[in-house]
């Protein structure tokens, strides 16, 4: 399904940069075709949760002559781009 930025601003709550950080998720979704933008709560290390904004996707990884589909999300907290995205690699198994 293609994402066009202005469907990924009307995603992100208000308290986030919406022109910024769903032109950034635009790019990102356009360079790589398998990543979904979507909302979703985090949990810190130390228990609290948050709804963020992330991009989820599945990607194909050579190990060894074998190929892993290994999952991946990027969650994107409000204050960004002031603090880097967070990465996961195994929120789908969640």
């Amino acid at each position: 399904m293609p994402y066009f930025e202005n469907a990924i601003r009307k995603m992100l709550p208000t308290k986030y940069r919406r022109k910024h950080v769903a032109h950034d998720m635009y790019v990102a979704v356009v360079h790589f075709q398998s990543l979904v933008p979507m909302m979703g709560r985090y949990v810190y290390n130390d228990g609290t949760t948050k709804n963020l904004m992330s991009l989820n996707a599945t990607i194909p990884v050579l190990f060894e002559d074998e190929t892993y589909n290994i999952p991946v999300c990027l969650w994107i907290e409000a204050s960004y781009p002031q603090t880097a995205p967070i990465f996961c690699c195994n929120d789908f198994l969640k």
